[in-house]
């Protein structure tokens, strides 16, 4: 087993299937790490949440650096994950946010019914804000067999 860069188009992929991105926000009272669903479109991450530390943290510094892992199917051996860094925008305009959402809840369309309807929760209490982190700087590692492991 080894460790080799991605390539270029092997990241694109990481970030296009993957769902889950962990995102660091920084700010005077420390740091925050959190995972959110995303949708990758247009060369952004993009999604929904709602509001609290991490909006007012990214409304402070849009500074992030974000990690997106691949272990789904291939267990804790076999991975690739991609890392960087870049500008956190949040996204009010509803016809730019609107874009984006419907490519989100399709990223969530095999999620089971109670994991819906407590999401569609927690938006309809606490509001949504719509997000999006343009990468600055994007790398990626895998981990598996070498190439004439066969």
């Amino acid at each position: 087993m080894g460790t080799r860069p991605l390539t270029p188009a092997e990241v694109e992929l990481v970030l296009a299937k993957e769902r889950v991105v962990r995102v660091a926000f920084f700010g005077a009272d420390g740091h925050f790490l959190v995972p959110m669903f995303y949708a990758w479109a247009e060369g952004a991450l993009c999604g929904l949440t709602t509001p609290g530390r991490k909006v007012e943290m990214g409304r402070a510094n849009g500074r992030v650096a974000f990690q997106v892992d691949s272990t789904a199917t291939t267990g804790p051996w076999e991975w690739a994950s991609v890392s960087g860094h870049g500008q956190w925008v949040e996204v009010a305009d509803p016809l730019e946010f609107g874009e984006f959402a419907a490519a989100f809840y399709r990223r969530l369309a095999d999620a089971p019914a109670w994991a819906v309807s407590a999401l569609e929760e927690r938006f309809g209490q606490r509001g949504i804000v719509g997000w999006r982190i343009i990468p600055e700087a994007l790398s990626g590692r895998a981990h598996g067999p070498e190439e004439d492991d066969g």
